[in-house]
């Protein structure tokens, strides 16, 4: 929550006051951080800015939820120092999916959640939602569930039917967690009953989505908090989303840049610490996959997808952890599942392509015999023959990483990758790798493969089996590094 002073009072007694949160630890266990309440703003950075509670997408490069393309472990826990450095209190949106995953992490780095129920028209993916949220919220670092996200907006349920579902959830919770939903005013407005199910209110206010020019953003935004606040007198107000884009076509007289998201941005926490408002600011990373909102939905990040602080706010925020650089630089193409624009094929000198398979985030190849060669392929796009290949960019990138093993102690394969113009004859450069039946990473230098046009790979990954000999082996992990 928002560190203020208060009068007299001390730091830690003011901010318990403004915000009314209990002193129960937030953590998922081996926190030994007791000098600060839970979900409190952390202490900024000297010059820096800390945030009360920010929104967090998870999805990196080439991922995306919608399509079932989601981050790693290895990728959430990556990105959990950089928010703990901003705020204490993260918002997500989904139970299903990484949820877990980002529930544990935050809770290592003393980070509380928002969790999130996504309710839609789906009634079956309705119910897996609240069973996951119903599960997840006994974890510790649960704070709060949010049940459904602007699912009046949308005209997915009824007020009935949004009020019906809070309840359940209600019901089932197997400790206190509060309560609420989220919708923008005029909703809230429309739909003052509500209140009465909710343990507060979560209203999304984003004066860019009104057309109000930068200069008149904030006046607009405490007009809307004010108007919730007179109608629900007594119950504490939480600001859900609010933001301003750093790119993209203008909304009438509001215009998307750099200089105008971080000029939102100071003047809204400035807002918020005078009103004593606790918000969750709209969002931690740009999200590549949100190429359906206006022309801006991939620019609401504070930070650039690949982890970057965005040039205008290096000045107010702190830069992103080491980890999470690293991490974010990857270009991943099989981390956990096929990422989003590539297809996966098999083939051998026999025309057999049903020895692929995938199990749990690893693609399992089993050679079959009494062939001259096989080969398992990933490429950018769908198959099509040359002339109408699509490509990737990998031009900035200088090595290749891959996790292989095989069933068997000296099992050798080759390894490759093809650009878009290479005929498929064999004539590609490929590096012969021979595994053990333990895990091991693999690191091809991009140098290697002189022969391939790396702004335009086709093939991005390529196993190449040779002789009549049967073979397994798995692999994992696939990511192109900067490094």
């Amino acid at each position: 929550m928002l560190r203020t002073t208060a009068g007299h009072l001390p730091l830690v007694i003011a901010t318990l006051l403004l915000f009314g949160i209990s002193l129960s630890s937030c953590a998922t266990g081996g926190s030994k951080n007791t000098s600060s309440p839970p979900c409190a703003q952390p202490r900024p950075a000297p010059g820096k800015l800390s945030l009360a509670g920010l929104a967090y997408g998870p999805s990196h490069a080439g991922q995306d939820p919608t399509a079932g393309v989601f981050p790693s472990d290895e990728e959430i826990q990556a990105d959990l120092p950089t928010l703990a450095s901003l705020t204490h209190y993260i918002r997500i949106y989904n139970a299903t999916g990484p949820a877990r995953a980002i529930i544990q992490a935050a809770g290592a780095n003393d980070v509380c959640v928002a969790l999130g129920i996504s309710l839609g028209r789906d009634p079956a993916a309705n119910a897996a939602e609240m069973l996951a949220g119903e599960r997840l919220a006994s974890q510790p670092a649960v704070h709060a569930l949010i049940v459904g996200n602007e699912v009046l907006l949308r005209g997915d349920l009824s007020e009935e039917q949004l009020r019906a579902a809070i309840e359940q959830v209600r019901a089932r919770l197997g400790r206190a967690v509060p309560l609420t939903t989220a919708e923008p005013p005029e909703q809230w407005l429309q739909h003052p009953d509500l209140a009465k199910v909710v343990d507060f209110i979560t209203v999304h206010i984003y004066p860019f989505w009104q057309g109000i020019a930068i200069n008149k953003a904030i006046d607009f935004l405490d007009q809307e908090y004010q108007r919730i606040a007179k109608a629900f007198p007594g119950k504490r107000i939480v600001i859900g989303e609010t933001g301003w884009p750093s790119a993209g076509p203008p909304n009438g007289a509001a215009v998307p840049s750099d200089e105008n998201q971080a000029r939102y941005l100071k003047a809204f926490i400035d807002w918020a610490q005078v009103h004593r408002v606790q918000y969750f600011y709209f969002d931690a990373f740009d999200e590549g996959w949100k190429v359906h909102e206006a022309g801006v939905g991939t620019h609401w990040g504070l930070y650039q997808q690949d982890g970057q602080v965005k040039p205008a706010l290096g000045e107010l925020l702190p830069a992103a952890a080491v980890l999470t650089l690293k991490v974010r630089s990857y270009r991943d193409i099989y981390v956990g599942g096929l990422e989003n624009g590539f297809s996966l094929g098999a083939a051998t000198s026999d025309h057999q392509g049903h020895w692929l398979t995938e199990q749990q985030g690893v693609l399992l190849l089993t050679y079959p015999a009494h062939q001259q060669w096989g080969g398992m392929f990933i490429m950018a796009g769908q198959p099509a023959p040359p002339g109408h290949r699509s490509s990737l960019d990998l031009s900035g990138y200088k090595s290749l990483l891959v996790d292989l093993r095989a069933g068997k102690d000296g099992q050798c394969v080759a390894l490759g990758i093809k650009d878009r113009t290479q005929p498929d004859d064999g004539s590609e450069i490929r590096v012969q790798r021979c595994l053990r039946t333990q895990w091991s990473t693999v690191v091809l230098p991009l140098s290697t493969f002189t022969n391939v046009d790396l702004a335009r790979v086709y093939v991005v990954f390529e196993v190449i089996f040779q002789g009549p000999s049967s073979a397994t082996v798995e692999v994992r992990n696939i990511r192109y590094s900067p490094s």
